[in-house]
């Protein structure tokens, strides 16, 4: 198989004609010199969001006291503010982030603040890779800390030690703890309970070798609603926040709508909302608009208490979440009442995505939404779906139920947690009234708004992967809360983008990310025979047979194969790209006449059906030389790879990686025939060209290092050889643990070395 260890298989999926297909090449070649390099780590912005923060913080001075108290001289050890939805953790780490950013004593640096969302690993590692960033890493640190290296945490801190003291780094929303564990702490501690050692517990985050570790060096923070010291172990200080008490929740109302009546009236509300910052801050938010239907507290409690249209959501655990939801059923009613209906439809919809994850505005196509919008009344012009969109945005934000950012930060939107969880209830439990929209239409077209903004990305693209990996966790949650109730080409659709998505994911490293995404989406497959289910399987089958789990991959793929063959026939390019598969895997375990065998059938239907030049062709010709060069008939192999090698340069471009690829193979078949000079120069070609693309540390770049100390060896440079293994395998160690396959082949070949005698290499493609 034609792949790089982090950047997979791009196998198609449809023929298209050659020399349509050249054309988009050339004109994607052009485009491409154009963006990102390849290889840089996508990031997200790591800011504060500080920009709505109140200049009091009602109820909170003793917090506060304590986090500033901390911000000046860290306790070492990490401080976790926790409560319940809508209690105000972020309002109080954001407003810690607005003081520490302000200039310190004359003559002295001002301290570096960095806001990182830990809702999901996607949001965890775009942000980590910012901070990274913004700390000077280099390529190897960043490639490390954006795809969750084993060492990653390790790169991460070591990073933060260097900074200047004084820093104050927030993970906001880490509701799920286990995400700011790592992959090395899950192994150790998962090893620790295997072999019997008792103690042990927690969560993966809790013994100061994941992402949130203590420093006396700067202050970490995390938000979160788990307030269990054992969940964040003996380095953390839990520090809960609760419910207001009522003169300051009343305090808090009067800041922010003064003219809205007296302290007792004040007080009556805040006793209504039970003293919740969230509700208090929407109740507030909704009475200094300009226009209103209830413009006092009075008015407000009393609308609260009648039915006004409103019911109390009677699901398990509601009694928290229905004195918020009523709060902005108000909110939402009053704006429509002021001519924007469409805000309730809105932020309906936009429930359907990851809460506290940004939602690009660009995502929201006026177009696709049109379809929920209401008609007009009778004899009243229509607006422009792209009005619409604006009034109904404005107006959420205008009475608090988005965030669109502070100045300065990217185009996008996010939604409290709890303003996400009601909402879903709502489109769940609710049933249905005039001034509801349809549930089963938002769920379509929600699904159809990403659907729409991933169709025009490619997986094999670097500098689409950000884009990836931003609507990664809103599919994740779209297939929580719409992928049940869509119709069967909804779900089709859905599916089909998830599985470009987990591709892509994989292309850019974040395998563990793209595992997790794929599992889920196959739980929702609504059969066996499924097309994008199967395709989802592949792909899955494939990530098993990376980690060389060569067994249960090839079983996976044999199953793909039959059922594709039965539903699709046997020369569909989706059978053929399975075929050759098994092919691969049979290579991998070493069954190299039986992988010859197999790779010559498939590549007599690939050039019936697609033609000698196209890329899929072409990738059976590359590893079907493989396979021939692995029986030692290493002429014929190198004779068939050149023209492969001519062929791909021409149409791919001498820097693509399958281009790269082949002359890997190339060098390695010079050396194994007894040209070791000329495998020397053909590596360090391959080498630069590894380096510039995926960085210094990368898994293929490390299998090239790797070969070309073997070559060093074979032309008698054992020092050179030597020193270059040691190298390879302080970073194999380091990124792939001490078992890894890679790491033990570079140990073996050391220790032969130092023996006189060499360890022969060899590599999968």
């Amino acid at each position: 198989m034609d792949v790089l260890a982090v950047v997979g298989t791009l196998s198609g999926v449809a023929a298209v004609g050659v020399a349509a297909w050249q054309a988009r090449v050339q004109a994607r070649e052009t485009i491409r010199r154009r963006r990102a390099e390849p290889g840089v780590a996508p990031g997200m912005s790591v800011a504060p969001p500080t920009g709505a923060v109140p200049e009091l913080i009602r109820g909170r001075d003793q917090v506060m006291r304590r986090l500033r108290r901390w911000l000046r001289k860290p306790p070492g050890a990490v401080v976790v503010l926790a409560g319940m939805g809508g209690a105000g953790k972020s309002t109080a780490a954001a407003a810690l982030a607005r003081h520490a950013a302000r200039p310190r004593q004359t003559g002295r640096r001002a301290r570096r603040v960095w806001w990182v969302w830990a809702a999901d690993p996607l949001s965890l590692a775009a942000g980590l890779a910012s901070v990274a960033r913004q700390l000077d890493a280099g390529p190897a640190d960043l490639e490390a800390i954006a795809t969750g290296a084993a060492d990653g945490p390790d790169r991460f801190w070591e990073l933060l030690s260097r900074a200047p003291s004084g820093w104050l780094l927030i993970f906001d929303n880490a509701d799920s703890p286990e995400i700011l564990g790592g992959s090395r702490t899950d192994a150790v501690r998962n090893g620790l309970r295997q072999a019997g050692a008792t103690g042990v517990t927690g969560t993966a985050g809790s013994d100061g070798t994941g992402w949130v570790r203590p420093s006396r060096r700067g202050l970490t923070i995390v938000t979160s609603r788990d307030a269990d010291q054992e969940t964040w172990g003996r380095h953390a200080l839990v520090v809960p926040l609760g419910r207001l008490g009522e003169a300051d929740a009343a305090r808090a109302l009067r800041d922010l709508a003064p003219g809205a009546g007296d302290e007792a009236q004040a007080r009556v509300l805040a006793r209504r909302l039970g003293g919740l910052p969230l509700a208090l801050h929407l109740a507030g938010r909704y009475l200094r608009s300009t226009v209103v239907h209830c413009p006092t507290f009075a008015a407000y409690a009393e609308a609260l208490d009648s039915d006004g249209g409103l019911r109390l959501l009677d699901s398990s655990g509601a009694s928290d979440r229905s004195v918020v939801t009523r709060t902005w059923e108000i909110s939402l009613d009053d704006l429509a009442r002021g001519g924007v209906p469409q805000a309730r439809t809105l932020v309906r919809l936009l429930s359907c995505y990851a809460a506290d994850a940004s939602i690009p505005l660009d995502l929201l196509d006026s177009r696709r939404l049109s379809s929920l919008f209401p008609p007009e009344p009778a004899g009243r012009a229509a607006d422009h779906p792209d009005l619409l969109l604006e009034h109904g945005l404005r107006g959420l934000e205008r009475v608090g139920l988005i965030d669109t950012g502070s100045p300065g930060r990217e185009r996008a939107l996010t939604l409290h947690p709890l303003v996400v969880e009601t909402n879903r209830l709502h489109l769940r439990e609710m049933p249905a009234r005039s001034a509801e929209p349809d549930a089963a239409l938002v769920r379509q077209v929600a699904v159809a708004l990403v659907v729409g903004a991933l169709s025009g990305l490619r997986v094999d693209e670097p500098a689409d992967w950000p884009r990836y990996r931003t609507f990664g966790v809103h599919l994740h949650a779209l297939l929580g809360t719409a992928a049940d109730h869509l119709d069967p080409d909804g779900l089709t659709a859905l599916l089909r983008s998830t599985w470009a998505t987990v591709r892509a994911l994989d292309a850019s490293g974040a395998h563990d990310v793209a595992e997790t995404l794929n599992r889920v989406a196959l739980n929702h497959v609504p059969g066996p025979d499924h097309e994008a289910g199967l395709c989802l399987r592949h792909q899955l089958a494939w990530k098993l047979a990376t980690r060389g789990e060569f067994t249960d991959a090839e079983l996976m793929f044999s199953e793909v194969g039959e059922r594709r063959a039965r539903l699709l026939g046997d020369d569909h390019p989706q059978t053929l790209t399975t075929r050759r598969e098994l092919a691969w895997v049979a290579g991998c375990q070493e069954r190299w006449a039986e992988a010859e065998a197999r790779y010559d059938l498939v590549l007599d239907e690939r050039r019936r059906v697609l033609g000698e030049q196209h890329p899929d062709t072409l990738l059976t010709r590359f590893e079907r030389g493989w396979s021939i060069a692995n029986q030692d008939r290493f002429e014929e192999a190198r004779t068939e790879l050149e023209l492969v090698l001519r062929d791909r340069a021409r149409l791919l471009g001498e820097a693509h990686h399958r281009t790269v690829g082949t002359r890997h193979e190339l060098a390695w078949i010079a050396a194994k025939q007894g040209r070791p000079a000329e495998a020397e120069r053909l590596y360090r070609h391959v080498l630069d060209d590894r380096r510039r693309a995926l960085g210094d540390e990368h898994l293929s770049t490390l299998t090239v290092r790797h070969e070309l100390a073997w070559v060093l060896a074979r032309r008698g440079r054992s020092k050179d050889a030597a020193a270059l293994f040691a190298e390879v395998l302080a970073v194999r160690r380091r990124r792939l643990g001490e078992d890894h396959p890679d790491t033990r082949a570079t140990t073996l070949a050391l220790d032969r070395l130092s023996q006189g005698r060499e360890v022969d290499a060899r590599h999968l493609v």
